[in-house]
């Protein structure tokens, strides 16, 4: 077994990879299993080595320290290959997919945890040709999640505040846009809608709660439609998406399948797992391929 440590170097406030480092050497003292650190250098470079890894044939553990963006990336890199798993060693400051793990999330910062946990199958999104292990969505979540990077790095402010400070300029901007959204063939009511969520976890965007019912490996996607909505209503709404209570805002539509198609009226900005994409049409459905997702033993999600 080899253990392959994919860090990103942008992950967080600071570059850790010496800290990281060092802490491998410390936790691999006198193991056996060989094991390889590799820092990515720019966008897609960890789909690339985690690939280039897996296509080796030999039974590999990726850990992918950094962000949701860093775990997705190793996830597309990993993807369909039966012989290859893959986990986060948290350094983001969003850390999402890690949350539905509940009171066992915090177990995912201990090294020692993840080196002989098991392992399980989970669903991934499938969008626009890439994959997606978390969340997949368009609209007005999308723009808050991605444009909470222009925030980040300045000074005493956190994940949260980021996304906080983005929302507010979100809203400034406008709140709805025109889509037509098909969910496996059908065509839902309504022309503007505020946001669009295909879900196979359960967080995203620091925290926030879009489907609590969502399970990363029952074989379907949960896809949450939010109808327009008013600058006077949206802080409600807010407050009650990131509660987990989507369900209570009026005119959401909660539906359980396994394809989304969403057509826009302009190139728009869709967050994949944190990262983004831009495109005027919008297809998530549930992929063929499957990753193998490791967690500390006797760890539970859902």
């Amino acid at each position: 077994m080899k253990h392959l440590f994919l860090i990103n170097p942008y992950a967080g406030k600071y570059d850790r990879t010496q800290e990281v480092r060092e802490k491998l050497r410390t936790v691999l003292a006198g193991r056996e299993d060989p094991w390889e650190v590799a820092v990515t250098q720019y966008p897609g470079h960890g789909v690339e080595l985690v690939r280039s890894a897996a296509e080796r044939g030999e039974s590999l553990r990726v850990y992918a320290c950094g962000g949701d963006g860093t775990l997705n990336e190793a996830v597309n890199g990993a993807a369909g290959y039966a012989h290859v798993a893959v986990t986060h060693y948290p350094m983001g400051s969003g850390n999402d997919f890690l949350r539905m793990f509940g009171p066992d999330a915090c177990r995912f910062y201990d090294l020692k945890e993840l080196l002989d946990g098991p392992q399980t199958p989970m669903d991934l999104i499938e969008c626009n040709g890439r994959l997606a292990l978390n969340v997949c969505s368009i609209g007005f979540d999308a723009r808050i999640g991605l444009g909470a990077a222009d925030f980040k790095k300045l000074p005493l402010v956190s994940g949260t505040m980021a996304y906080q400070l983005s929302a507010l300029r979100t809203i400034v901007q406008g709140i709805h846009r025109p889509y037509r959204v098909e969910v496996d063939g059908e065509t839902l009511p309504g022309e503007d809608f505020t946001l669009i969520c295909a879900c196979n976890g359960r967080y995203y965007g620091g925290g926030f709660n879009p489907s609590p019912d969502a399970m990363p490996d029952d074989g379907l996607l949960n896809f949450l439609i939010i109808p327009a909505v008013s600058r006077f209503t949206v802080l409600a709404l807010i407050r009650k998406f990131a509660r987990g209570e989507a369900g209570e805002i009026p005119g959401v539509l909660l539906r359980q399948g396994r394809e989304m198609n969403v057509t826009c009226d302009r190139v728009s900005m869709i967050n994949l797992d944190g990262e983004r994409v831009d495109g005027a049409q919008l297809t998530a459905r549930l992929s063929e391929k499957k990753v193998n997702f490791i967690y500390p033993a006797g760890a539970v999600w859902g």
